[in-house]
């Protein structure tokens, strides 16, 4: 048997709202992100029913769509699925992000403005992630949240080739997990009530 792991994007925040780069730095959800993280959660209803367990990086926006999409309260938080570190460009408006480079996002750019290179945290996203999984038996459903460019990076590390999305608030990853091998099944918009990718049927 395999494990199933659903890892989702946090739900809109004030910084995402104003378009400002949000990474270690946090703003509370908008009221349209509380109603996405529901609308999530009515998805995962009819989809789980309850997970094993949910996980959520240490931060606010994440932890709080967790609680807002399970409907549980036991809320596992872990520093190593939080958002990269954008260095000093925290807070400012996202038009001075550089160029991102296909299949890698911003490299090793920030780590000059004090920031986290993009490998190190596809490092410690896949190897969290991992370690997590480890931890459950075959057939138990998990929730992980996380954030968007920590997302991106984790499935860049685990696919060979990762369908080109953009990623919406509380956009939802079905992986079915063998070992160490993660296979995709879809990306879901909650809000939009519609797939952003399925895995072809066999």
């Amino acid at each position: 048997m395999v494990k199933t792991l659903y890892l989702m994007r946090h739900g809109q925040t004030r910084f995402n709202e104003l378009k400002q780069v949000q990474g270690v730095s946090d703003s509370p959800l908008t009221a349209i992100g509380i109603e996405q993280a529901q609308k999530a959660g009515h998805f995962f209803d009819q989809e789980v029913g309850k997970f094993a367990a949910v996980y959520a990086s240490t931060q606010e926006r994440a932890v709080d769509t967790a609680e807002l999409a399970s409907g549980q309260k036991e809320i596992i938080r872990l520093k190593g699925l939080k958002e990269m570190d954008f260095g000093t460009f925290e807070g400012q408006t996202e038009t001075l992000n550089p160029p991102l480079i296909p299949g890698v996002g911003y490299g090793d750019y920030f780590v000059q403005h004090g920031g986290e290179d993009s490998m190190a945290v596809r490092e410690r996203m896949v190897t969290t992630i991992t370690e997590i999984l480890k931890q459950h038996q075959d057939g138990e459903k998990i929730l992980v949240v996380s954030h968007g460019a920590s997302i991106a990076q984790f499935y860049r590390g685990v696919m060979d080739n990762p369908p080109q999305v953009r990623m919406s608030n509380c956009a939802i990853f079905k992986f079915n997990v063998n070992v160490d091998q993660f296979c995709l099944q879809f990306i879901f918009n909650p809000i939009s009530q519609e797939y952003l990718y399925e895995a072809e049927k066999s």
